[in-house]
């Protein structure tokens, strides 16, 4: 997960209790405590301990029960996998966490190991059974051996056990999280806020990003998807991943197939290579995980939809600032459009960061600042042509462009190697986006601006100097 800790489960410091009778003093009496405390006072039993409080559950586990508990030791946890482990504990998963804990625990009775019988199933908490198993005096239940039995408590009986009881049936989410290879798409998932959409009734084919293919994402990029202000991208970046209203397998695939996912975008299969399936150019390494409301293929990198301009801009490392300037001006909605939408599609002539920084901080902080919306609206548009895509093969020497402003620029080309719009050097040409096309220049174009707006920057200008 994304540079995800244990910090909540690892800060929890257990300290393990040793009540110890003499042998040869028979009046000497452990004094029982609540299930809850007796896990508390178990080292053994630390995460599971984390995961009660995390889940909210102490309290339950202190009631007058009885209950009988299958707990799983901290190794049991420590074999799920530490982004596993932490992911549960996450906020977001508390629902999931109690859920899979309740799993544990069977309320109204007190069931000693004497009780169990090999084959004999009892019903959880949480709703699903479990079945035990007895050979040779070994106890297991649902597979999970029981190593430690009959640890009495004031409330009912503690049976440790060797491993994390797992319901029988998780949706995509939930297999997501608890998958050691896709914690970074669980986390994803939960940050976009598109866990309870996951968890629906479906069905839903998702194409599922390992970890590995997150961490291959440009880093940048990676903290801009994650960023609290990005949300809407990193759904659409998600959901690119899902077909919604059908459970496609493998065997449904077909070479050249087209699927529409629920984020609108179409992908394409390919099965060209038989021993290498793959979907927008990206290896399916895994197929067919077959789930509670649809089916997981795991794929080896992120499938990247096209970006409209504006989140194109905010992805791009050189252009943070444009894209703080178009949200300042309101614009975002707009510049977002689709083609054949509004004034869409645009061809965008977008300053790097080091061109707004030329401006000067004090003549930058002004621009930017809410009473000068209507300012910063007029030059932001002033670099963008609505109604088309010019890319720089459709550029010729004089050519003049009416811009989104109403104001025209002007095209010079007379210099190969330096191309210019009114002046200012264009650097980087054709960068495709959903809605249009962006070209990097390494100037602000202000050609526009009237006598009142050059000087009301200019005072201030000299006002700080």
């Amino acid at each position: 997960m994304f540079k995800s800790t244990l910090s909540r489960f690892g800060m929890v410091l257990v300290a393990a209790t040793t009540l110890a009778a003499c042998d040869d003093d028979p009046f000497d009496v452990v004094e029982l405590q609540t299930i809850a405390a007796t896990a508390a006072a178990s080292g053994d039993l630390a995460t599971l301990t984390a995961a009660l409080e995390a889940a909210g559950l102490v309290a339950t586990l202190e009631g007058t029960g009885p209950f009988t508990v299958f707990a799983p030791r901290n190794a049991a946890f420590d074999a799920l996998g530490a982004d596993v482990v932490a992911g549960l504990l996450e906020d977001g998963n508390v629902d999931f966490l109690s859920r899979i804990l309740t799993f544990h625990v069977v309320a109204g009775a007190e069931v000693f190991s004497t009780d169990l019988t090999d084959g004999q199933t009892v019903t959880t908490v949480e709703g699903g059974e479990l079945t035990i198993g007895v050979a040779e005096g070994a106890v297991t239940v649902n597979g999970a051996a029981v190593v430690t039995a009959d640890i009495e408590a004031t409330n009912g009986v503690v049976h440790i056990i060797d491993e994390v009881l797992v319901p029988s049936e998780t949706d995509v989410y939930e297999t997501a999280v608890l998958t050691a290879g896709t914690t970074t798409l669980a986390s994803a998932v939960l940050a976009a806020e598109l866990d309870e959409a996951l968890q629906g009734d479906g069905p839903f084919t998702i194409f599922a990003p390992v970890n590995a293919a997150f961490e291959a994402l440009d880093p940048f990029v990676l903290d801009q998807l994650l960023a609290e202000g990005n949300v809407d991208i990193l759904s659409k970046v998600l959901t690119f991943h899902v077909i919604a209203g059908a459970e496609v397998f493998a065997a449904d695939l077909s070479d050249g197939q087209t699927v529409t996912t629920l984020q609108g975008q179409e992908l394409t299969v390919d099965l060209s290579d038989a021993m290498d399936p793959r979907v927008n150019g990206v290896s399916i390494t895994t197929t067919d995980i077959d789930v509670e409301n649809g089916v997981i293929h795991l794929v080896d990198e992120v499938i990247i939809p096209e970006f409209n301009v504006v989140e194109t801009a905010v992805l791009t490392e050189n252009t943070q600032t444009l894209a703080a300037a178009v949200a300042a001006a309101e614009l975002g909605d707009a510049l977002s459009e689709p083609a054949g939408m509004g004034e869409a599609p645009f061809t965008v002539f977008v300053p790097v960061d080091a061109a707004f920084e030329a401006l000067g901080t004090d003549r930058l902080d002004v621009i930017l600042d809410p009473a000068s919306l209507e300012l910063l609206q007029k030059i932001l548009t002033y670099h963008v042509i609505p109604g088309a895509i010019v890319e720089a093969g459709d550029l010729t020497d004089g050519q003049m462009a009416t811009t989104l402003a109403g104001a025209d620029v002007t095209f010079d080309l007379s210099d190969a190697q330096d191309p210019k719009i009114n002046g200012v050097s264009i650097i980087a040409t054709d960068i495709g986006a959903e809605n249009g096309v962006i070209h990097l220049i390494d100037g602000v174009l202000t050609q526009n601006l009237d006598i009142v707006d050059v000087a009301t920057l200019e005072e201030i200008g000299r006002a700080h100097v």
